[in-house]
């Protein structure tokens, strides 16, 4: 039945006074609340407490996990560093210390150590610090060169390599150091090559530039790295003689001759070869066929078949496994990739059709895959080359393989697949102008733009990089460059910025 008089308006109060919001006298005997009610009031409160609590123990779930995984990408090679919403150069890299950082090995404390020509000439094994250019140690190794001084910026010649492969921790160095070098003219193209009079065999500790072991060899020689062995390779018009030496004594391993009838001279014969490492084998040049013969570790000839097909061809190594990749470029527009395995046995090739597609960051989320690309996008088991997918996306080369899922550039802007199964996840259309290299930081997918391109910049004309969410492929950010730039490359964790005008590289934070 309803109350008489109908609705009544009531005025809320705070309840500090006992019993007015029972609405009694001030001073009035107060009824006994009900148990029941009570504990209906006690059971609301703490629900909506525990609900708030769920919640946000929830998203610090969410965010501790998303962390925890940035975290875990910030370590896999090729991840660049974090930044925020602006980049600052934070120096100026010298020209030598530019080129000797692409070869550069790993020492300690984030420092590389590579083959420093200092402004007399001398040479050193050096390790720099990336982030500071600090040195950290330094082992001379050869005196002053008045002519290699005059020459430091516009000449090469020695170098360093280690016993590492990819994503390994080197144990040894090993060094090229010659008082010889190649001079190039930026103006004419042509080169001028300074003979040697010295030139050595070193293999150092590169933690510390401790020297191992230390060899005299012959002036054309070509080094290779093999675990616990140091290989010295020699061309001429008449022969090919590869010697391997034991990295820590010194002593001979063994030796592999073989003739070769080359129409050139020996100098020219020295000229355009070379000798490397390639899974458990060591490469090297057969002659003007443009074939490559095999040894393994105890100088057994591995094979002598590899030749480029009719058309364009190549070799390269694969940077996840370091096995030896061969490419086939036909005249007729078909293009093949074959994989190695690391004793490169006949049996275990793996050919795979499509041009192989560099990832320039893999966090192993998708065990084994490995990519090409012709018309479009294929995914293939790199052990036993068996086809898992393919994509009707047709990709300009850049490509990542982060969180399960395979980011790559295409021509109309950045799609995302499922690197499982090939199915498009996202797709975003991006203007031409604006596509450049593609990076990540853990936390967003990174797109570079050039300078001068009416790219993404605030002002339409500056580079920059963007940022867009991994799982939706939405904009997260823009970043233009420093005055200055004009470009990036990332490489071993560092982002390093590009000078169109003067040449200058530097470091960006």
């Amino acid at each position: 039945m309803a109350r008489a008089g109908g609705m009544q308006e009531v005025e809320l109060l705070d309840g500090d006074e006992p019993g007015i919001e029972a609405g009694l006298e001030p001073g009035s005997e107060q009824p006994e609340a009900p148990v029941r009610g009570r504990r209906g009031l006690r059971w609301v409160v703490a629900g909506g407490v525990a609900v708030a609590l769920s919640l946000a123990g929830t998203q610090w779930v969410v965010d501790a996990r998303e962390n925890a995984a940035i975290a875990r990408l910030s370590e896999v090679p090729g991840v660049v560093p974090a930044f925020g919403d602006e980049l600052t150069v934070a120096r100026a890299l010298p020209p030598g210390e530019v080129s000797s950082l692409w070869s550069g090995i790993e020492s300690v404390g984030g420092a590389t150590a590579s083959l420093v020509v200092a402004e007399d000439g001398s040479q050193a094994f050096a390790a720099v610090d990336q982030r500071t250019g600090e040195t950290v140690w330094s082992t001379p190794l050869l005196g002053p060169n008045v002519e290699r001084a005059a020459s430091r910026e516009s000449a090469y010649g020695g170098g360093c390599q280690s016993d590492a492969r990819p994503h390994e921790v080197a144990t040894v160095a090993v060094c090229l150091v010659t008082d010889g070098f190649t001079r190039y003219a930026a103006d004419d193209g042509t080169d001028e090559r300074v003979p040697a009079t010295t030139t050595r065999a070193v293999v150092l500790d590169p933690t510390d530039g401790r020297v191992i072991s230390d060899r005299a060899v012959d002036s054309a020689a070509q080094l290779a790295v093999l675990p616990g062995l140091v290989l010295v390779g020699i061309r001429d018009a008449q022969r090919i003689e590869i010697v391997a030496y034991d990295l820590r004594t010194g002593d001979e391993r063994w030796r592999h001759e073989e003739p070769r009838e080359d129409t050139h001279g020996a100098e020219e014969a020295s000229l355009y070869w070379g000798i490397f490492r390639a899974g458990d084998v060591v490469a090297f040049s057969l002659g003007e066929g443009g074939g490559l013969g095999l040894l393994s570790s105890t100088g057994e000839s591995v094979r002598d078949d590899l030749r480029p097909a009719p058309g364009n061809g190549g070799y390269g190594v694969d940077p996840t496994t370091g096995n030896l990749v061969v490419f086939d470029y036909g005249v007729d527009g078909t293009q093949a990739t074959t994989l190695l395995a690391a004793d490169a046995d006949p049996a275990d090739d793996v050919v795979l059709e499509g041009g192989a597609m560099d990832l320039t960051v893999d966090d192993g989320s998708v065990p084994g895959l490995v990519l090409t690309s012709r018309e479009r996008v294929h995914g293939w088991d790199r052990r036993t080359g068996d086809h898992r997918w393919e994509s009707d996306v047709q990709s300009t080369g850049f490509a990542l393989l982060v969180r399960g899922r395979v980011y790559l550039t295409t021509a109309s802007g950045l799609a995302a697949l499922d690197g499982r199964t090939g199915e498009v996840v996202w797709q975003r259309e991006v203007p031409v102008a604006a596509v450049g290299s593609l990076a990540t930081d853990g936390r967003d997918l990174l797109m570079s733009s050039t300078s001068g391109d009416a790219a993404l910049g605030s002002d339409g004309v500056r580079g920059g990089m963007t940022g867009y969410d991994l799982a939706t492929g939405e904009q997260t950010r823009h970043v233009p460059y420093p005055e200055g730039v004009g470009d990036v490359m990332m490489h071993r964790g560092l982002l390093l910025g590009w000078s169109p005008e003067s040449e200058e590289v530097m470091r960006l934070e």
